[in-house]
Formats: structure tokens, C-alpha cells, sequence
């Protein structure tokens, strides 16, 4: 049986007069939580309509409306992935140019991080522009898997993408390829490396 327990709380703050905050910005986030519960949190930011001029003295206050709603057990509950409509990226993943990237923090050969990644519905990082890569850098510098392996005397990426030497030059004679800070190096692909996921987020 759904159960649903909600909860409203009003939190007053002051705002600096250099601040404008937008008259209306809603953020929905969610968290997985333990025992089966589901949470979400909402933000609801109301500007207050007052004259800065003439009370120069004081400062605004933005009313902040927080709710919070809760479904029991009776509700199912996604084993992976996030829930649709309700946020971009699962729990733990980062949301950078309309893809999520999970970076995980213990090093594994290549195809156990492939295999980690297709579990959870995404794929070794494809990489299609030198930001993206400079992105996965910032965010990992332990030079972790990505998804580009060679077939024979090629390149391929794992998703079928072509793969662009002349964008992504490749040193070393190995068959798997990992992000170093300024180029992209294969090797053997039993070494043990983080890797990174990507999948597109949900809109």
C-alpha cells in the first residue's frame, strides 16, 4: 500500500542587495533512500516584492518553502538509473553536456569497467570534443578508462562512433586506451585502471 507522508517548512534568510534572484525557481531533486523509502525535495524560491530604495536600511528577505514527500514500500522503486522526469543524472553520476559520467574510484582491467557500465545502462566513455576530455580529466587524474578500443590496425569507439585520429591521436601499441591530462595512451587491456561511464541524461 502507497504511503505518503509530507512535511512543509519556511526558512527566512537575508539576501545581499548585489543578489536578484529570479521571482520563481523551482529545483526538484531526489534520493534514494535506505528501507525502501523514496524522498524528494523541493525548493520553491519566492522573491518578496519590496522597494530597496525607500528602505534602504533593510535588507530583503526570501521566503524559502521547502517540502519534502515520502512513498513507502508500496511504491516500486528503480534498482538503477534514476527516475524519469525527475532528475537528469542518477544518484552519484555528474551531468555535464547533456550526458551523465559516472567515475568510479577502484581500478579494474577494461572489460570488468565495461561490463560495470553496461549493467548500469551506459557505456565506456565516448569522447566527442577535446572538452569533454579535458572534462573527464578535471573530474578524474588517476588516467582512467575510457571507451576506445583498436580492432586490428584501427580504432573504434564501443558505441559505434568513428573514431577521428587526427581529433584523438593515440600513443602506445596497446589495444585498450585511457585518458592521460593531454592525450589519450593504449595498453594492455588486463591493467588495472578506473574507468568512466557515460549514458545521455534524462530530459
Amino acid at each position: 500500500m502507497l504511503q505518503i507522508m509530507a512535511s512543509v517548512s519556511r526558512i527566512r534568510f537575508p539576501v545581499s542587495h548585489l543578489w536578484s534572484p529570479p521571482d520563481v525557481l523551482v529545483a526538484l531533486q531526489h534520493r534514494l533512500m535506505s528501507g525502501g523509502w523514496m524522498t524528494w525535495h523541493l525548493w520553491a524560491w519566492e522573491r518578496r516584492t519590496q522597494n530597496l530604495q525607500s528602505e534602504p536600511e533593510e535588507e530583503p528577505d526570501v521566503g524559502t518553502t521547502v517540502t519534502r514527500l515520502e512513498l513507502g514500500p508500496g511504491q516500486p522503486t528503480p534498482s538503477k538509473g534514476c527516475i524519469k522526469c525527475e532528475a537528469p543524472c542518477p544518484e552519484d553520476w555528474l551531468l555535464y553536456g547533456g550526458k551523465c559520467y559516472f567515475f568510479s574510484e577502484e581500478p579494474r582491467d577494461w572489460n570488468t569497467g565495461r561490463q560495470y557500465c553496461h549493467t548500469h545502462e551506459a557505456a565506456l566513455a565516448v569522447v566527442q570534443s577535446q572538452k569533454e576530455l579535458e572534462f573527464m580529466f578535471k573530474f578524474t587524474r588517476r588516467e582512467p578508462w575510457i571507451g576506445l578500443r583498436r580492432v586490428g590496425d584501427e580504432f573504434h569507439w564501443v558505441n559505434g562512433d568513428p573514431f577521428e585520429p587526427d581529433t584523438f591521436p593515440v600513443a602506445g601499441l596497446g589495444e585498450c586506451v585511457f585518458v592521460e591530462p593531454t592525450r589519450l595512451v593504449s595498453t594492455e587491456c588486463l591493467m588495472t585502471r578506473p574507468w568512466v561511464c557515460s549514458k545521455m541524461a534524462y530530459t
